[in-house]
């Protein structure tokens, strides 16, 4: 099938190549399916999660092992949600103009079972910044 993206334009995709959102993300509710779009020239650092439903409906998620020290506790949750697999965890960016002013959710990961196809956003009930600095040396802002 083709879906139409905000930054790529219309892209090929398969239907096993979408995530159906279990716990929606925060203040996007009505959005439940999503693919992951990689770039090549991003080394698998950064990926666009795409809304199948609505083509200008895109974030960019970060690979959270920019934050070596950043080890969430998320499995037992995850997987009374998800179910049992394979799981990736994402966090959530906020671009801007100035890339050294960009900043990553640390409180509430992206979740994904590879193996369900399923991803959910999830809270965290640790102590973690909503506003983490990836390129100031993890200052919060």
């Amino acid at each position: 099938m083709k879906v139409l993206t905000r930054d790529f334009g219309e892209v090929e995709v398969n239907e096993e190549d979408i995530f159906t959102f279990e716990e929606k993300i925060y203040g996007f509710e009505e959005y439940s399916r999503f693919i992951m779009i990689y770039d090549d020239d991003f080394n698998g650092e950064y990926v666009w999660l795409q809304s199948v439903e609505d083509s200008g409906l895109c974030f960019i998620i970060a690979n959270p092992a920019l934050i070596p020290a950043y080890k969430p506790d998320f499995r037992k949750e995850a997987m009374e949600i998800l179910g049992k697999g394979t799981y990736e965890y994402w966090v959530m960016m906020v671009v801007k103009d100035n890339i050294e002013d960009c900043t990553v959710n640390l409180k509430s990961p992206i979740i994904i079972n590879l193996d369900t196809r399923k991803g959910m956003q999830l809270i965290l009930e640790e102590d973690h910044p909503i506003r983490y600095n990836l390129f100031k040396e993890g200052k919060e802002k």
